[in-house]
């Protein structure tokens, strides 16, 4: 089987597994991505992130993630949902609604390389979704599935913001399917991700300071509000946000998921997590928890954080504002 033929076989089945695009990309060294991080790291926008300052030979390289690596193949994977929270309840992140994603899209990337193997039973592969020393982002628009907005997301015309993207590596030489030229960036004038961030975290376009982001406030800053200072609302947002998201006119685009496992969790008292209130959240406990939440995102914050988030923004008065689904 050719090559070409190859990847039509390869799109094929990744259609199958509910994948939304898929392309393929020569490795290639990501030098420019690597210099914008350092300079981030150089203003401390990553807070207490500081896997962020290891592994660069490998961000700038990621060739070195696989012997003899010589391909990428980069998915798209829709977690849009079919509906959002209703205003009022503590905010969930709509990537948090279901099972954790690193699970579900690392298990289908794993079927669709599986594929490669009927070729020649000896390549090497090796999957990845939010996982490695990589500038995913980045790799996605240089193989075509997109461009980076202002707000950082990836944005794809068909199919919106609302995707995570899968990476396997491969020592395959391919059909490549990236264009000679990158796509060009559509953001244009528009500042709506900017302007909506209430915490400015966004201080210049494609610039994030990760310190001011509710996202990295509510799961990866591990920090006590009540040891901080901190004041100012969160817009009710406990897990973390979407803000700058919602706000981007593409993320009107692309259909609703169609994997079972990004539906909302359903907890054994039979209610969804989405609908959860400040005081069900308050009053559960450790074992309960921990139980339910096993396979969720949220269990990268924890209960102690998520219930710290809620203190917060009662504390703030925000309590009751939550999140918008017309928004």
């Amino acid at each position: 089987m050719d090559s070409e033929k190859f990847f039509m076989r390869l799109k094929e089945k990744a259609q199958d597994l509910g994948f939304a695009q898929i392309a393929t990309i020569p490795v290639v060294l990501m030098d420019q991505e690597l210099s914008r991080l350092r300079h981030c790291l150089d203003s401390f926008y990553n807070g207490n992130m500081s896997y962020l300052e290891r592994n660069h030979t490998i961000r700038r390289d990621p060739s070195l993630l696989l012997e003899g690596a010589k391909s990428i193949i980069v998915t798209l994977i829709s977690y849009k949902p079919e509906k959002k929270q209703t205003l009022g309840k503590p905010g969930i992140a709509t990537y948090a609604y279901g099972k954790d994603y690193h699970q579900v899209v690392k298990e289908r990337l794993r079927k669709l390389a599986e594929i490669m193997l009927d070729l020649d039973r000896n390549l090497k592969f090796r999957v990845f979704t939010d996982s490695a020393p990589i500038f995913e982002r980045s790799l996605a628009a240089k193989a075509g599935l997109g461009f980076v907005g202002k707000n950082s997301f990836l944005i794809n015309k068909e199919h919106g913001l609302h995707t995570f993207i899968g990476s396997i590596v491969t020592d395959a030489k391919l059909y490549y399917t990236n264009p000679k030229e990158p796509l060009e960036n559509l953001c244009g004038s528009c500042t709506r991700c900017i302007d909506a961030c209430p915490a400015g975290a966004i201080i210049a376009p494609y610039t994030i300071d990760a310190r001011r982001c509710i996202s990295y406030q509510t799961i990866e800053d591990k920090s006590m509000y009540e040891n901080t200072g901190e004041s100012g609302h969160r817009s009710g947002m406990v897990f973390g946000c979407d803000i700058c998201l919602d706000a981007c006119p593409w993320s009107k685009k692309g259909k609703t998921h169609s994997i079972k496992e990004f539906d909302p969790l359903v907890l054994s008292n039979g209610k969804y997590v989405t609908e959860i209130d400040w005081d069900e959240w308050m009053d559960m406990d450790e074992l309960f928890f921990k139980k339910e939440f096993k396979e969720s995102p949220l269990s990268r914050a924890g209960m102690k954080k998520i219930k710290n988030n809620i203190k917060y923004e009662m504390a703030n008065n925000c309590r009751g504002r939550g999140v918008d689904p017309e928004n």
